[in-house]
């Protein structure tokens, strides 16, 4: 009989899936790729296609054999690579990922073997049915907590598998993990509408340990996602639009720094810091290689390459105050310099999250005139300046714009202010987004024909 040895009787393995997947998983257990695309199932996918691609075609050498696709696939590891990386496409929201949790003594059953690194590379790892040989496996870097692994070898063994043959029943399922009360709420709710009784359903917590997911705890905010996923960012930019319009409503009495765009624009051209959200990125370093200068160079440079585009110079003169507003704010949510030790600004790729809250502030305290245009299309802008350079460049969904532009106008704007700052960092860039960007133009206008 084979047995797990003493040293790794207490570990677990992990199953990552959308919240949105559950309802499913209850219905039919939780199926390996193959047995889903037989049974006609789609599930809400996370996985990058790239690599399933390899995993479809890679062969387990032990076990059941077949290929890993034959299997469904847990992780052992908590703070997971992979999960870091599908986050940073922008592609969903984190606190739509749940955990599914297993006992390691699942490993001893005939059908389950495992690998000593992740089953994703070029290069198969070295797969295993026996648990002793879980000796073989690198459990420093599994066990670690640290975000970046040192090398990309350490970080494929950090991703080590389990592999359970063709399906998992869903009582095997020990515990759920999720990130909010919110998830939580929502998975007790499906269990209870399938009518099956739920295991334990755990908020992930690191000081019990459990490092699952990721958040901003740099910044001393451990409460908010790393980044912030589409639904989360279409609600910030919805909220930042309806509390604008609502707030200016009840401010008449107010002293206000600018009497309207035109007006700020003029004394923005004499000081970079008439906005205090500016001033608060005036100077700033940033250690971001993609970047050459500071974060007010840059803005000042997307200003300028705003100005040189035919789109801008071939615009009502509304038009063009509003981007070029927007090309000053597009990368105030990288301050203030006050959050950054030393003063100097990390790589952060959620910073146009944290644009429609300063945003609010600007809109309702420091211009007197603003139309309803103006705000929706500066919050637009804002939010979204680097979605569709992202969409080109980092495989991020082309859902995400079609969903938020109400109009021809909307994508016009957008692909202008993106365009003016990709330019501003790499021309090379520059030339590719105008190479296919027709590409996403043409998709996304479907929406209004």
């Amino acid at each position: 009989m084979k047995k797990i040895p003493a040293a790794y009787t207490q570990k677990f393995f992990y199953h990552f899936t959308h919240i949105d997947n559950l309802e499913s998983i209850l219905q039919h257990g939780l199926l390996c790729t193959n047995e889903k695309t037989a049974s006609g199932i789609n599930h809400a996918n996370v996985a990058l296609a790239e690599i399933q691609q390899r995993r479809s075609k890679m062969q387990v050498s032990c076990g059941p054999q077949g290929n890993v696709h034959d299997y469904v696939p847990f992780y052992l590891c908590q703070r997971n690579p992979m999960f870091l990386h599908i986050l940073n496409t922008k592609n969903i929201d984190m606190c739509d990922i749940i955990f599914l949790t297993i006992d390691i003594s699942r490993i001893t059953e005939n059908d389950v073997v495992f690998c000593n690194a992740s089953a994703n590379t070029d290069m198969p790892p070295d797969f295993f049915s026996d648990p002793k040989d879980l000796d073989q496996l690198d459990w420093t870097a599994i066990d670690a907590n640290s975000w970046s692994p040192k090398d990309d070898d350490e970080r494929h063994r950090r991703m080590a598998e389990v592999l359970i043959y063709k399906k998992v029943e869903v009582d095997e399922i020990t515990k759920i993990f999720v990130c909010n009360d919110r998830a939580k709420t929502k998975v007790l709710e499906i269990f209870s509408k399938t009518q099956r009784k739920a295991p334990n359903i755990s908020m992930a917590n690191s000081r019990n340990g459990e490092n699952f997911y990721y958040t901003k705890f740099m910044l001393n905010r451990n409460s908010e996602p790393l980044i912030t996923g589409p639904k989360g960012l279409r609600a910030r930019y919805h909220t930042a639009v309806k509390t604008i319009l609502q707030e200016r409503t009840h401010n008449t009495e107010r002293e206000y720094k600018f009497k309207n765009i035109a007006d700020c624009l003029k004394k923005l051209s004499k000081n970079f810091s008439a906005i205090k959200e500016l001033d608060d990125i005036y100077g700033l370093k940033t250690d971001n290689l993609m970047h050459r200068e500071t974060v007010s160079d840059h803005t000042l440079n997307v200003v300028r390459e705003l100005e040189k585009l035919d789109y801008f110079k071939k615009a009502s003169r509304s038009v063009q105050e509003v981007l070029k507003l927007s090309a000053y704010l597009h990368d105030i949510g990288k301050g203030p310099k006050s959050m950054w030790k030393d003063g100097i600004q990390k790589v952060y790729p959620d910073h146009p999250a944290d644009g429609p809250k300063m945003l609010t502030r600007i809109l309702v305290e420091d211009f007197e005139e603003l139309t309803d245009y103006e705000i929706r299309m500066i919050c637009l802008l804002v939010t979204y300046h680097d979605l569709i350079g992202e969409i080109i460049e980092k495989g991020r969904d082309i859902q995400q714009l079609i969903h938020i532009i109400e109009n021809q106008h909307d994508l016009e704007m957008l692909e202008t202010l993106n365009y003016a700052d990709v330019s501003a960092i790499n021309k090379t860039w520059a030339h590719n987004f105008k190479s296919n960007v027709k590409k996403i133009r043409s998709e996304a206008l479907k929406k209004f024909i």
